[in-house]
């Protein structure tokens, strides 16, 4: 995989960073897509905030963008309901959120995913990682996620105000 995975200015990248997102989501039939990305001008300046874009080519082909759940609290106010029900509610605690994880659809299933998320664990100083998504029926989706270790924290939930359900992930990071 001639690949360069690296840090990168989300500020700087913020419309290419969102239109990726949404490529990949709609690519994968994924509900909400058109949302995608559209939050991301608000947590340029998180602490801890870790973006990694993968580039193949000079063209960017995957990104991840992440943050302790400390940092910021819209979206550990949005599970916390869910993760309480299903008595996981200290998942958020000492946690790292996995905001975005996208790869363009031309590029995906070449293990480049891969490659952004266990870049990613190299830097993430908390002991879990959590995050939500709408891939309730997404096989393919689930199955990475279940490759690297994640588990299903919550049932399905209805997300904020709209018909869109989500469930919550997450990964214990042992090694911290």
């Amino acid at each position: 995989m001639d690949v360069d995975i690296a840090p990168f200015d989300l500020d700087a990248r913020l419309w290419d960073t969102a239109t990726l997102a949404q490529d990949a989501m709609a690519a994968a039939h994924q509900p909400g897509w058109a949302l995608a990305g559209q939050y991301l001008g608000e947590v340029t300046e998180l602490p801890g905030l870790l973006t990694l874009a993968a580039h193949r080519q000079g063209r960017l082909t995957g990104v991840l963008i992440g943050f302790p759940t400390a940092s910021r609290d819209w979206w550990p106010n949005q599970v916390r309901p869910a993760l309480a029900a299903a008595e996981n509610l200290h998942w958020l605690e000492d946690a790292f959120e996995l905001a975005e994880l996208h790869v363009h659809p031309e590029a995906q299933g070449r293990g480049l995913g891969s490659a952004l998320l266990n870049e990613a664990v190299r830097h993430i100083e908390q002991h879990r990682i959590v995050l939500s998504t709408g891939a309730i029926g997404n096989r393919p989706t689930r199955g990475f996620y279940r490759k690297h270790g994640f588990r299903t924290l919550t049932a399905p939930f209805r997300w904020m105000e709209t018909p869109l359900r989500v469930f919550v992930l997450g990964r214990e990071l042992t090694d911290r």
